[in-house]
């Protein structure tokens, strides 16, 4: 592992536990076994950093390893959602406590989020419009659509109700919101 990946590793294991504002870079880099200095060196301020752990530790590395395979547009979406809701599953505890913070954000944390979003729309943006045989005005929207309540069902069941709905019941919401989205 690289130093590097050794302090992305170590900052969003930080960040899970503390939020952005609650960890200081001087805990990340003792985490990582590497002096301030070079986390400085490496990232070159505690918001970059944070930028590179949302990019890296989030679901944009999932939906980037998604091919898209063979077969009906709206299974292609199913899996994607499928991946997306497993991400957002595994990610919990990083989820609540960035959530925990959202009405202290920053201008400057608010730009980091506001980046991290129309990266994770670009990349879906792309996927489809390979699936999707629509205008190309009507895909971001699309994606939007997806993305919202996908998020939004995962926040009421998981975080707020603090419930883990079985499989089956995640899958059908999914198929819904594909078919809505494919064919609607």
């Amino acid at each position: 592992m690289t130093t590097k990946e050794k302090v992305l590793n170590a900052a969003y294991r930080c960040f899970s536990k503390k939020g952005y504002f609650g960890t200081t870079t001087r805990e990340i880099a003792h985490s990582a076994g590497v002096s301030e200095v070079t986390l400085f060196r490496l990232f070159g301020s505690k918001k970059e950093l944070f930028r590179e752990v949302l990019l890296n530790y989030s679901v944009i590395p999932d939906i980037r390893s998604i091919s898209v395979p063979e077969g009906s547009g709206r299974e292609v979406l199913e899996e994607i959602g499928r991946k997306i809701y497993s991400s957002l599953r595994e990610k919990k505890e990083f989820l609540k406590i960035l959530l925990s913070e959202v009405t202290g954000l920053t201008e400057e944390m608010q730009e980091v989020y506001s980046h991290f979003t129309q990266t994770l729309e670009a990349l879906l943006e792309n996927v489809f419009s390979s699936l999707l045989s629509l205008p190309e005005v009507e895909i971001p929207l699309k994606v939007k659509v997806f993305g919202s309540a996908l998020f939004g069902f995962f926040i009421s069941e998981e975080i707020f109700q603090g419930r883990e709905p079985p499989q089956h019941e995640v899958n059908a919401f999914i198929e819904t919101l594909s078919r809505f989205i494919y064919g609607g």
